[in-house]
């Protein structure tokens, strides 16, 4: 039988100059079962967010430090820390079970400090760009940017992410974005993939789950309504919100729903439901859409996408069959593909390495310019093996925030792999068309060095100076889907099903004759995948054209 044991948190932060020995003036003292883990008793508690990966250990970001007591380390922390760490006192909350009273600290870092990507880059030729940070395409967390022009109708845009999500509150006429909410989807204490969630919501976590995601939105939304009655009455007429159109991958809009997400989690992974949906809130006098999806693991995030690039709807082929590309890239590697007669799209398993290693906790941008140092100083050879003494020890490229070791390089690897092999079998299925523009969506891209991505052999050659980076698509065509939706909307036009409307008054048969009639392309069932896959692991050779 267990027993509870006490547990005081230190909550000060380790850059101060507390003196721990002070009584622990800024503590919390809690109860503890003794069989559970840590973070059993910090989530239940709300003392900490939540693991990156689940409470699997994947991570490594879940870190506790001990301040006094014992609690010795698993096996588990032994290979995601290192000695002088572990002698530190540090832990993992996912997996370490205090026996007696203990002193402990949080030090799993701050996920709320993040820039998150609101914003589109315009889309102009078509050349590669390389990204660096911008800052007027990043908007922190409850950035406000007030109007200045008269506003009467405003609408909401959501990018519903599985790491963050982003809310615009934008003029419907023009697009002018009013005001910006953004914060980490709280939904990630279950897991920072979809995958755990899905578990998690087929284990009971269903309603808990719905209810993170729509207290984020009316957390936006207050602020909105906020800065309309404040700000608003300096203007002619105050701001009235009339629609909120969301956009998120379909296990998310799926969450968001509250529909049953058993079916996305095993084969032949068919969603509950593909059209426009709306969702009714009590709270709220107007219209919530959800952006349609077109299977699994093309979702409402990359329709969106779609429209803000002008790849919907379909224009007629070009002379010599140029196709333009979407590609959105994170824990899933989304791809679309288009000559303006077909549209194929894909999605392949990138893992973490896009998103920060379990090992380097680092974005992914980084960890492939790092790594496309590392091969031009010869310290990487084409294998993802470093030279002496870094196979050892690791390697930080001049970069002296991300440090590199053989695990984190072969995580690359296994992702630039199959995010090669899936262009690829796209560009084949399309006929080995000229390239058009590739346009590289999301934050990944914003921060990213395009150069980088060809030295590591991610993109195939023929895409060389087609590729430019364009901020958040998904946040884009939620607010062009959802100015098309209302404006047929209040022209006593009905709105049902798969029924979205662009600017160029589409209407809804050709709407849903479209994406019907995009493929949709399972990687793993397609026949030289495999080999593709094997053939792209290694790094390019020196002065190889890739």
């Amino acid at each position: 039988m267990s027993e509870n044991v006490k547990i005081t948190i230190v909550t000060t932060n380790e850059n101060t100059d507390t003196d721990f020995s002070e009584k622990y003036r800024d503590s919390v003292i809690v109860t503890h079962d003794s069989s559970a883990t840590i973070m059993s008793t910090l989530l239940k508690n709300n003392l900490i967010s939540g693991s990156f990966c689940g409470g699997r250990g994947d991570c490594g970001r879940c870190r506790i430090q001990i301040i006094e007591g014992v609690i010795e380390p698993t096996n588990l922390e032994k290979t995601v820390m290192t000695p002088e760490e572990l002698k530190q006192g540090y832990r993992l909350a996912c997996a370490a079970r205090p026996k007696d009273n203990c002193v402990i600290r949080v030090a799993a870092e701050d996920a709320n400090n993040i820039d998150i990507i609101s914003e589109m880059i315009d889309v102009t030729e078509s050349n590669d760009q390389i990204s660096q940070r911008n800052n007027k395409i990043i908007n922190r967390k409850s950035h406000v940017t007030e109007s200045e022009t008269d506003i009467h109708e405003a609408m909401i845009a959501v990018d519903l992410g599985t790491t963050t999500i982003a809310m615009q509150l934008l003029a419907v006429d023009t697009g002018e974005v009013i005001d910006t909410y953004c914060e980490m989807n709280p939904q990630r204490s279950y897991g920072a993939d979809v995958l755990s969630r899905i578990r998690a919501s087929c284990e009971g976590e269903r309603e808990k789950l719905q209810s993170l995601a729509v207290e984020a939105l009316e957390r936006g939304v207050s602020q909105f309504r906020k800065w309309a009655t404040t700000q608003g009455q300096c203007q002619e007429n105050r701001i009235r919100i009339v629609c909120m159109c969301i956009a998120g991958n379909t296990v998310m809009e799926h969450l968001f729903m509250g529909y049953d997400v058993s079916t996305l989690g095993r084969s032949p992974f068919v969603p509950v439901e593909t059209g426009l949906q709306e969702y009714r809130h009590p709270g709220w006098d107007f219209p919530v859409w959800l952006v349609p999806v077109i299977s699994a693991f093309v979702g409402g995030d990359i329709v969106a996408g779609l429209y803000a690039c002008g790849m919907l709807p379909a224009v007629p082929a070009r002379s010599g069959r140029a196709a333009d590309v979407l590609i959105d890239l994170g824990t899933n590697g989304e791809m679309v593909i288009s000559d303006g007669t077909r549209m194929i799209a894909t999605a392949t398993a990138a893992g973490p390495a896009f998103e920060g290693g379990a090992g380097a906790g680092i974005i992914g941008s980084d960890m492939i310019a790092c790594t496309a140092e590392l091969l031009k100083k010869g310290v990487l050879d084409e294998t993802g093996l470093l030279e002496e003494p870094y196979f050892t020890d690791g390697a930080d490229a001049g970069h002296p925030s991300v440090h590199l070791n053989n695990g984190d390089i072969r995580g690359l690897q296994m992702a630039k792999a199959a995010v090669r092999a899936g262009i690829e079998i796209l560009w084949e299925k399309m006929g080995n068309p000229e390239a058009g523009r590739v346009y590289l969506a999301g934050g990944f891209g914003c921060y990213l060095d395009v150069e980088a991505v060809f030295s590591i052999g991610m993109f195939p050659a023929y895409l060389r100076g087609h590729v430019q980076a364009v901020g958040n698509t998904s946040l884009a065509g939620a607010y062009r889907i959802g100015r098309d939706l209302y404006r047929r909307l209040t022209d006593g036009g009905q709105i049902s099903g798969r029924q979205v409307f662009d600017e160029g008054g589409s209407d809804r048969a050709t709407l849903e004759q479209e994406l019907a009639a995009v493929e949709t392309v399972n990687l793993a069932d397609q026949e030289g995948f495999e080999s593709l896959y094997i053939k792209n692991l290694n790094f390019p050779a020196e002065n190889s054209m890739v």
